[in-house]
């Protein structure tokens, strides 16, 4: 009967002990399932930032992409009507000389060069076609001036100080590139940034 008890006893302490192992194996698994529930949730949540980060920056890149895309064919097509623009008007420029107004644009361009100058004896240059209307309008100045023959241009003429120090170029050719300088500045400048140079 002992044994009987004994066995019983052995048996109580080893369903109690199964039971112990049993409720410390569930609880166990509760909390691994509780952890990894919240590791899943949190890997979720970190996979779904990271992911809209990675969106994000594709599409700031694609949208810069574009924008310079944009620039570059806005930059093209300024350059190209400017180029257009001043074959133009070189073209039209080539016969200067046959209409009315050149005489009073040379007039205007000799009486820069002299103002600009400001001095007592100038140099002028000019193309052989211009002689006769360039010693008619000198009397008009009040300097000295000499007359060189020595250039080659639709129209204008240049001048300079009798040393060569100074010099004032004021042909078509030389107008035209200024303005086309000033016009690039202006074109880039609208481009990237300053948009009131002008």
């Amino acid at each position: 009967m002992k044994y009987d008890h004994l066995i019983q006893a052995i048996e109580d302490g080893a369903e109690e002990k199964l039971r112990d192992i049993r409720d410390s194996r569930d609880r166990e698994i509760r909390d691994i399932r509780e952890r990894e529930e919240r590791e899943s949730g949190q890997l979720r949540k970190d996979l779904l930032a990271e992911t809209k980060r990675l969106i994000d920056l594709e599409n700031n890149k694609r949208m810069y992409s574009a924008r310079e895309q944009i620039k570059e064919k806005l930059a093209r097509a300024r350059q190209e009507a400017c180029l257009s623009v001043f074959q133009e008007a070189a073209e039209r420029l080539s016969s200067i000389r046959a209409s009315p107004s050149y005489e009073a644009f040379f007039e205007a361009v000799l009486s820069e060069i002299t103002e600009s100058l400001n001095s007592e004896k100038i140099r002028l240059h000019i193309d052989k076609k211009d002689e006769a209307l360039c010693r008619q309008l000198v009397k008009n100045t009040g300097k000295e001036v000499e007359v060189v023959i020595d250039l080659s241009t639709v129209g204008g003429l240049s001048g300079s100080t009798p040393d060569g120090k100074v010099v004032v170029r004021n042909t078509i050719e030389d107008r035209l590139v200024r303005a086309r300088e000033r016009m690039n500045v202006v074109v880039f400048s609208g481009l990237y940034g300053d948009r009131d140079v002008r």
